[in-house]
């Protein structure tokens, strides 16, 4: 028991940057009901953000989505609902509805962090917002036309759904162009950031298949990644309520937390509320404890930029196989079908290969199956092992650059 609270200890104190757990907690409360227990640092991000940002009043919100008609909504978002809209009858929208009684307001600030730092043509530009209401707030971005790469699949007569992009071209297009985008926040800017959420859904691309990143509610600065899953654990999970005439000291909080945490990562609940041997078992394996400092279940390293490059693999093979759906998945099903295709690629098996794409000739073929082995890279399970994102881009910008030059 002492070494697994030596453990938690050193791995709390380290990402806490020396700020204590309590103080971090107690600062801010997710409740149920966000209006009349926010944060005073939660008030002072959407009065700063409104002096750079241009303001829509809720009329025009609501006039815009037709009352925020059925026909009008996109998606159901994890961060919001996402509506199509016109503002003054001819500037296509996009307006997101934020309910911080349905989702936690954490994301919506951390995408409003976002806009406040970056300004570039490789992301979704916001254009404005609406805070009138205490507990739903509007974001209003600009209108991609193409919709997100997810939008571009149909349904094979054999039940499957795949790509409907048939040009390698096009597809290495998106490839490049959503490196680009990565590769700005991971290497030019300081403090790196993290976009948290790469999936085809987030890919949004123009008439020219230009992409441009979206679905932003995730991301924040890499050092800070872990520090925001530890705090956000710590805040949402009910099961931990701090009693501090039954705790005793900071370190048993550290350690109770420790529960927590491991409950957030394994998804296995009640840990925390419980002291009998087999919770004790849990906490001490080293599994989770790998899983802590390293990795998630889903392979991807937790707060780094390792995990963008994992989920940008998943894309790279949806671009090569015409599977949709696995980049937004990490269930065992699609953790299971990961594996199959890494066996694949190893034994060079190219069956893996959309059969649909329309690829001229062997030179482009080899291209395809580069383009695969890059993915398989950025699935290694071994997160400093990944390359770097612009390394990947790299890679994808010869290749097509010797695509090019065969033509």
């Amino acid at each position: 028991m002492v070494v697994a609270y030596d453990n938690w200890e050193r791995l709390v104190r380290a990402t806490l940057l020396r700020e204590e757990l309590r103080q971090i907690a107690r600062q801010c409360s997710t409740t149920s009901s966000i209006s009349s227990e926010f944060a005073p640092n939660f008030h002072s991000i959407f009065l700063n953000f409104s002096k750079i940002s241009k303001s829509f009043e809720y009329e025009q919100i609501h006039k815009a989505t037709d009352g925020f008609a059925d026909k009008n909504l996109i998606k159901c978002g994890h961060s919001g609902d996402l509506f199509r809209g016109k503002l003054d009858s001819s500037t296509s929208v996009v307006i997101k509805r934020i309910d911080f009684l349905l989702v936690s307001p954490y994301e919506c600030l951390s995408e409003l962090e976002f806009y406040s730092k970056v300004i570039h043509s490789g992301f979704v530009s916001l254009l404005g917002h609406c805070f009138e209401d205490d507990n739903i707030k509007f974001l209003v971005y600009e209108y991609v036309p193409n919709g997100d790469l997810s939008s571009f699949s149909f349904i094979k007569p054999n039940g499957n759904i795949s790509l409907k992009l048939w040009s390698w071209r096009t597809r290495m297009q998106i490839a490049i162009g959503a490196a680009e985008s990565l590769v700005y926040l991971h290497d030019e800017c300081n403090p790196p950031l993290v976009h948290g959420d790469v999936q085809a859904s987030s890919i949004l691309l123009d008439d020219n298949f230009d992409v441009k990143l979206g679905s932003l509610s995730r991301a924040c600065n890499e050092e800070n990644t872990l520090l925001d899953r530890i705090t956000r654990t710590y805040q949402e999970d009910t099961s931990y309520q701090e009693d501090t005439s039954s705790v005793g000291s900071w370190a048993s909080g550290v350690y109770r937390f420790g529960k927590v945490l491991v409950e957030s990562v394994t998804r296995k609940r009640g840990i925390s509320v419980r002291s009998d041997v087999q919770s004790s078992a849990v906490l001490t394996s080293s599994d989770i404890m790998k899983m802590i400092y390293d990795e998630d279940i889903s392979g991807r390293a937790i707060g780094s930029c390792e995990s963008d490059v994992y989920s940008f693999g998943k894309v790279l093979l949806e671009l090569v196989t015409g599977k949709l759906g696995i980049s937004a998945r990490s269930d065992v099903m699609a953790q299971d079908w990961l594996q199959v295709m890494l066996l694949q690629i190893e034994d060079s098996e190219t069956n893996i290969i959309d059969p649909s794409l329309l690829i001229s000739g062997v030179s482009e073929f080899d291209n395809v199956w580069a383009v695969a082995v890059l993915a398989k890279s950025c699935l290694n399970p071994v997160p400093s092992s990944r390359p770097q994102m612009k390394s990947v881009l790299k890679d994808l910008e010869e290749l097509n650059k010797i695509s090019l030059f065969l033509d």
